[in-house]
């Protein structure tokens, strides 16, 4: 867990809780403010390093709006003590205050709002935001009004005391504000400061930060103060939220109180040499430093938790897309541009035979039937075409040592950050049952239920084609002689045997390019495809011959039947053909049934 992104805590908060956290962040205000006072105020004016209002808008920030109040109240109340007491003075402690509770408050809001808006997606707008409201706006309006306060009580040029109100309290809200939020934050959530696992680590380099600012500060050697701001930026960049905000105020801190002491690179480099009291100095001195490093510094840790955010969610994307990937019996599939396979799930093995890592860097269309590599290739081409958009295709794949399959493929191009196609994403599935299911339903429609052979919709159908290619051709229209009255005789089951054997015997007489359809109830048609009249009218015979030698068993006696047949030429529009074929069958019943006539 990064502390950096911890949820805005929603815990209950009791009214006794209420109070132990306005008392104590009312104590830590006083504590840090008398610091403060005693140690960097500029010759009785104001304090060059100040802490309390992070302190305050720290602890703000971790807690409900709905118990500001008491904290704000406590708070209050400690800034009024602290200023009569060793400060300003009783006169200036109600303005003072106002202004401490002003910046906390205002800080605590901004820091909030921030948060919300744009930590840790959009670094830029999070930096210039904390920089320019927290580290410029909240204190320039601190300053403006403390500094017409000293003015009034001290006589203390307004230039002077503003300058300084506004570099302590910047400083002291910048450094101090991250890593305080982060740590009350923890603190109301119970949770730990660091990963799991990352506590050695953490405290190792912390102790290196005590260690080498010590060291540091114990020397007079100036080039050194560059160490300490390169290892602040090491764990800016290695380390988690806290701990790397946590590494510019222990320089803060043990680098202030040493400089204080007169220890230090920066020890001998104040303005005013004779104000030994305050040592104003050697503080604004060490003020330029501590805001080098924490602009320095800030933006990184930012970026790195902007960062570690997006690592997080791509691993927890992964993870989810890895378990969704290996058990779906879809098969997922990444390819370049080109249609280079960069992975492919298992499912792939379970439909196709292919073991995944051997298609690494196979080109999809070698599983993909020749003829609908092209159709495969117009797809992913169209995809690419349209990022974002799905494109589907269907095609015959070509299973490892097995026939081709059917598989209908999506594909879709997928981006970068920058906006450039990065390569194609397909859900590959296997349709063979719904092809399946398609051609029978398929065959369902243009063959006739009784007989089992083509109905009259695909006699039509194919009547068309055969005579648009312009070759002569010839249709029948064949009718069973008196079939009413086997049907009246009989009954229907024994009529619906008539029909199934007339059809098996017309399929057998005729030749293998012909084509015989039900076009009505014992009405029949023959499609003879390049063939002349004369020669048509010699298969209708044949025909006819085959059927006058059929006899249906029945349990009333064999059953035996006589057809007639109208024969027609088939030109390009086969319902005039259709038409003569008909007009020469009737002519044929006329004359007796049993006998065939081609149409003048």
């Amino acid at each position: 867990m990064q502390t950096a992104v911890l949820p805005r805590p929603r815990l209950a908060i009791t009214p006794a809780a209420s109070l132990r956290a306005a008392l104590v962040t009312a104590l830590a205000f006083f504590i840090s403010a008398f610091l403060a006072i005693e140690y960097s105020r500029l010759s009785g004016g104001v304090a060059m390093v100040w802490v309390s209002n992070a302190v305050l808008a720290s602890r703000l920030n971790a807690l409900p709006t709905r118990v500001w109040p008491a904290t704000i109240a406590a708070t209050g109340i400690a800034s009024w003590l602290v200023t009569g007491l060793f400060g300003l003075g009783w006169l200036a402690a109600p303005a003072m205050m106002v202004i401490n509770l002003f910046e906390g408050v205002v800080a605590a809001a901004i820091l909030r709002r921030l948060m919300k808006d744009h930590w840790p997606q959009d670094t830029a707008e999070w930096m210039a935001g904390y920089s320019l409201g927290i580290g410029l706006f909240v204190p320039v309006i601190g300053a403006m009004l403390a500094a017409v306060i000293v003015w009034l009580t001290l006589g203390q040029p307004m230039r002077a005391s503003f300058v300084d109100w506004l570099v302590g309290h910047s400083l002291g809200l910048l450094i101090f504000l991250p890593a305080g939020s982060l740590l009350c934050l923890a603190w109301q959530m119970r949770q730990p400061l660091v990963p799991k696992g990352n506590g050695l680590r953490a405290l190792l380099l912390i102790g290196v930060m005590i260690v080498l600012t010590i060291a540091v500060f114990s020397q007079i050697a100036r080039p050194l103060l560059l160490f300490p701001l390169l290892l602040v930026l090491f764990g800016a960049v290695w380390a988690n939220a806290i701990v790397a905000l946590t590494l510019p105020i222990i320089l803060a801190t043990v680098g202030g109180l040493m400089t204080v002491l007169g220890h230090g690179p920066i020890a001998d480099m104040q303005l005013a040499p004779t104000d030994l009291h305050v040592l104003a100095g050697r503080l604004q001195f060490f003020q330029v430093y501590l805001g080098i490093t924490v602009v320095a510094v800030l933006p990184v840790v930012a970026e790195q938790e902007r960062r570690r955010r997006r690592m997080l969610d791509l691993a927890n994307s992964e993870a989810r897309y890895r378990l969704l990937s290996d058990h779906v019996s879809d098969v997922i599939i990444h390819m370049s541009q080109r249609g280079t396979i960069r992975y492919a799930s298992p499912a792939i093995t379970q439909l196709t035979g292919h073991v995944p890592e051997q298609l690494h860097g196979v080109d999809f269309r070698q599983i993909v039937t020749e003829e609908h590599r092209a159709a495969v290739a117009a797809a992913w081409n169209a995809a690419l075409a349209s990022p974002g958009e799905p494109v589907a295709v269907e095609f015959l794949g070509l299973p490892l040592g097995g026939p081709a399959r059917w598989f209908e493929t999506h594909f879709r191009a997928v981006t970068n950050e920058k906006g450039e196609i990065d390569g194609l994403v397909c859900v590959t599935r296997d349709i063979a049952q719904r092809k399946r299911i398609e051609e029978d339903l398929s065959r369902a429609a243009l063959t006739d239920p009784l007989t089992g052979i083509p109905n009259r919709r695909a006699f039509f159908e194919t009547a068309e084609r055969v005579g648009a290619l312009g070759v002569p051709s010839a249709l029948a229209v064949v009718d069973i002689d008196y079939f009413k009255q086997v049907n009246d005789r009989y009954g229907h089951a024994v009529g619906d045997r008539v029909l199934r054997a007339f059809a098996e015997a017309a399929v057998a007489a005729v030749r293998s390019t012909d084509f015989v359809a039900r076009i009505g109830g014992e009405e029949f048609a023959v499609l003879l495809p390049d063939t002349e009249l004369v020669h048509a009218e010699k298969v209708c015979q044949r025909l006819a011959k085959a059927v006058n030698a059929l006899a249906v068993d029945t349990p009333q006696g064999p059953v035996k039947i006589t057809i007639s047949a109208g024969i027609a030429a088939l030109g390009s529009h086969p319902d005039a053909a259709l038409a003569a074929a008909d007009s020469a069958l009737y002519r044929a019943k006329a004359e007796g049934r049993a006998r065939l006539r081609v149409a003048a």
